[in-house]
């Protein structure tokens, strides 16, 4: 799939420098082809402006327009009144056959391009504007003519410079596309990798509650005369891994919302100070129960800034985790402070840890160090992921620290103006 797009890419960006290419080259041909032809049509009038006083051939023995021939490529046709040729400069220039391409038109008072056989002609016609005389030798009309050759010449050496040029720009655009088209999708790749990696993920952890739930169901169904009281293990089974379904499927949805951007903070200032006791009171219920002690370290009047609720998740995700890797006779401590113009909330714990391997991962969605260890503690690999989008809304940052058998210190910073 990758590779079509990339292919793609690459001749979409190439046929538009293409045309862009094609666009510029036509235009930088047709601008010098009006500049050269327009330098040749100014030396025709200023030629028309010489010539005009010409009255009879026999004239130009004694005129300066022998002065003329000094321009090899500008030749002098004279016609009289019935059409026919008189004479020219240079003599013997054109034969009178090719002569014939350049019979005067009574009409024609601007230059006209004229292509012969061999060559490319721009002409001008100008009446002697002498009145009309039968002798033999009178002019009539005098056509200038000028060869084209050089202009040619250069027009054509343009056109293949404009071509090599086009040339060499759409292969040079064909590799360096292809090496920033591939450049361009590594990003993509790596969403596309993520998301097929999260849809497997979530697949898998919605398999094992799945299985247990129709497992223990169908084991309600053989027994039908069974009491619910004596079936309340099996019930109780359904009913853990049911309610731990609904929150994988709840945190998916958040995850799902923060990547399209549909989830929007409702911001209001609240007593932080508050909520962290009241959450750590929460908590110490659990904590008597299994013997871990609980330190708070907590500064009054902390007003914040925030989504009251969003802020509740993270604390409760950052606090069962916690409490999920402690062991019993173990330590929690959970301290907010301002600290210069922050706001700080690290909770600190002396648990299993984290190994330096899964240190750098665990804001992965469904990543677990170990495995086993978090599926018995009822994780799924999200609660981080959702902690780390929660703390980036709010404009903060989130460090942990941690090593094995000596715990785990997770450090919330927040702009304290917010």
């Amino acid at each position: 799939m990758f590779r079509n797009i990339r292919r793609r890419l690459v001749i979409v960006n190439a046929s538009v420098l293409l045309l862009v290419l094609a666009t510029l080259g036509a235009a930088l041909y047709l601008n010098m082809q009006y500049r050269l032809y327009h330098d040749i049509d100014e030396i025709l009038q200023q030629s028309k402006s010489r010539i005009r006083s010409v009255r009879h051939l026999d004239e130009l023995i004694h005129s300066d327009l022998r002065q003329l021939q000094q321009d090899e490529r500008t030749t002098y046709l004279f016609w009289d009144a019935k059409g026919a040729l008189i004479g020219q400069l240079p003599e013997r220039t054109f034969s009178l056959q090719e002569a014939g391409d350049f019979k005067p038109d009574k009409d024609l008072d601007k230059p006209l391009t004229v292509r012969s056989e061999h060559s490319k002609y721009r002409i001008l016609q100008v009446p002697s504007g002498n009145p009309p005389s039968g002798s033999s030798g009178s002019v009539d009309t005098i056509a200038i003519v000028k060869n084209l050759g050089d202009v040619t010449g250069t027009l054509r050496a343009l056109q293949r410079d404009i071509a090599a040029g086009i040339v060499a720009g759409v292969i040079l655009s064909i590799l360096l596309g292809y090496f920033l088209a591939g450049r361009a999708l590594v990003p993509i790749r790596r969403s596309w990798d993520r998301q097929q990696q999260f849809v497997a993920d979530a697949s898998h952890e919605l398999r094992t509650p799945t299985a247990v739930i129709h497992a223990q169901t169908e084991l309600l169904l053989r027994q039908p005369n069974r009491s619910i009281e004596q079936e309340s293990p099996n019930i109780s089974k359904i009913l853990r891994e049911s309610k731990r379904m609904g929150k994988l499927v709840d945190d998916l949805l958040t995850l799902a919302r923060t990547d399209s951007n549909q989830l929007q903070l409702q911001t209001t200032l609240f007593p932080l100070d508050d909520l962290l006791r009241e959450l750590s009171e929460q908590f110490r219920l659990i904590a008597d129960t299994n013997y871990i002690h609980i330190e708070t370290d907590i500064q009054e009047s902390m007003l914040f800034a925030g989504d009251e609720g969003r802020i509740r998740q993270l604390l409760i995700i950052l606090l069962d985790n916690a409490f999920k890797f402690t062991q019993p006779e173990g330590r929690i401590k959970i301290t907010g402070r301002y600290a210069s113009h922050s706001v700080l909330i690290r909770i600190e714990d002396n648990g299993c840890g984290i190994s330096e391997d899964d240190l750098p991962h665990i804001f992965e969605r469904f990543y677990r160090g170990d495995k086993s260890r978090s599926r018995a503690a009822g994780g799924t690999g999200l609660g981080l992921s959702i902690a780390e989008w929660i703390v980036k809304a709010h404009g903060g940052k989130i460090r942990v620290q941690s090593a094995v058998h000596v715990g785990t210190t997770v450090v919330l910073l927040f702009p304290r103006g917010r």
